[in-house]
Formats: structure tokens, sequence, C-alpha cells
């Protein structure tokens, strides 16, 4: 990462949430990079290893790229945790969120000790007992920061909200994707129709989110706008998962100029 970049635009505060409106979405991703590895290095000066969860989407990449070129972490005392996969998609499937995080950073770590726990997509022959396994792993190990985006929909990994539930009983649950889920990931390139998308998928739920310490999200692009709008000025509700990161202390939100283009 570049030792000096522009600083936020402006900065502001909606309920507990922290918002920085940067002006592209490099700085954007960048600038989240930043924050998450001080606050990697401020965990492991307290203890000894930290739990982190990643998402997968073209809205990472600049936060990815940032984070995975940080000189000063130490990968080896990190366990990677992803918070939703397609269900049926193996992890070598072009669009599997498991084959963008490996290409992105985890392969590259992996050498230098990071333990990924993955959620295995292709098991579908016991769903729930595959859930099951994964919400043993995040009990073992809480996660101390999630590392996330916001979907069209509002949707925060794919607690779309036909589905998402704020009081959720699970940690980890197979879910139908909303259409306009579904259409966001031929918009974001992952597949060439709407066909093509699966239907269901598993996908970390809501009380994960907010009983993290820490909860980065980076939102940029014009088609976030409406969902940002929704989350910092509509109603804290399922109708939009995204907006109980107003209720989260250690949550913040990085926007560039599209994206917070309806927010005053």
């Amino acid at each position: 990462m570049p030792d000096r970049e522009p600083s936020a635009l402006t900065r502001f505060q909606v309920d507990s949430l922290e918002v920085e409106i940067h002006e592209t979405r490099a700085f954007a991703g960048r600038a989240a990079a930043r924050a998450v590895a001080s606050a990697i290095a401020d965990r492991l000066a307290e203890t000894n290893r930290v739990n982190v969860v990643f998402a997968a989407a073209p809205s990472q990449d600049e936060f990815l790229a940032g984070l995975g070129a940080d000189p000063t972490l130490d990968w080896s005392r990190v366990v990677a945790f992803h918070m939703d996969e397609y269900l049926g998609l193996t992890a070598d499937h072009p669009a599997s969120f498991r084959r963008y995080l490996s290409e992105r950073l985890f392969r590259l770590k992996t050498a230098q000790g990071l333990v990924a726990r993955l959620i295995p997509g292709e098991k579908i022959d016991r769903p729930l007992f595959t859930c099951a396994e994964y919400e043993s792993l995040l009990l073992q190990s809480p996660p101390d920061i999630i590392c996330a985006g916001i979907g069209e929909n509002g949707h925060l990994a794919f607690n779309d909200p036909p589905v998402a539930d704020f009081l959720d009983p699970v940690l980890v649950k197979v879910v139908r994707l909303d259409p306009a889920c579904r259409l966001q990931q031929v918009n974001d390139g992952c597949f060439e129709q709407l066909a093509d998308v699966p239907t269901h998928a598993y996908t970390i739920t809501m009380p994960v989110f907010l009983r993290a310490p820490l909860v980065s999200v980076v939102a940029p692009g014009p088609r976030k706008a409406r969902a940002i709008q929704a989350t910092l000025k509509g109603p804290v509700t399922e109708a939009c998962p995204a907006s109980a990161l107003r209720g989260c202390p250690g949550a913040r939100l990085y926007l560039d100029r599209d994206s917070a283009k309806l927010v005053s």
C-alpha cells in the first residue's frame, strides 16, 4: 500500500456506525485495508490468533489487494473464514467464492501459515450437517473481525431481505437467493445470465455480524447507492439487512463518491 494517500472526503456517524466517504473505490478499499491491518496487529498483540471472516465479491478487490500487500502482518497467526458459498459449486468453479478468495489472498498467505476454514459448497447431500459443522468452527473460533460488503438489495453475506433474521437461532444456514441478489451476480460479471446463477447458498447469519467486535464494510459503486441510502437513512429493519450495522459499535463503512451519491 502507498505510504500516503488522500484522506477521506468526509467522515460521520449514523447511530453506532462510522462512515467514511472517499474519492474513489480504490482509495476506499485501501483505507479499509489499512484499518483492518492495524486491527489485526492490535489483536495479535493481545492474543495468539485472530479470526477474520472475509467476503468474496468484486467490491472487495481493492481491499483484498491492499491487505495482501501489507508486509507487516503475521499471517501465521490468522484463521480465515468466509461468509458464504453457492450450494453445489465446487471450489474450482469460476464463480466459487472459495476460488475468488484463494486467488486474491488465501493461496498466497497459506504459504505464510494462514489457516483457511472454508464452506464446502459442493456438499449438497446433507446441507444441515454441513451448516452445523461450519457453525461449530465459528463457535470454536469466534470472529474478531469481519470484512464485508453490502449487496444491491442491502444484504450482508447472503442474508437477503426475504430471509434475513436479526435474531436467527443458527450461525450458518442454507438460503434461497433473492432475485435481486441473483441479478447482482450477473451485473458483477460472475455469471453470464440469470439462469446460470445458483438459486441456493450457504451463508453465515446476521447474529455473526452483530456479535463481532469489528465489522469493516467496503461498498463502492453506483449500483450500491440505493442500498447505502436505505442503510444510513431508512429504518433499521430486515427489509435492509445492512441497516443492522447501525447498532454495531465496532462497525465502519467505506464508500466512494458513487455509492454515497444519495447520502447528503
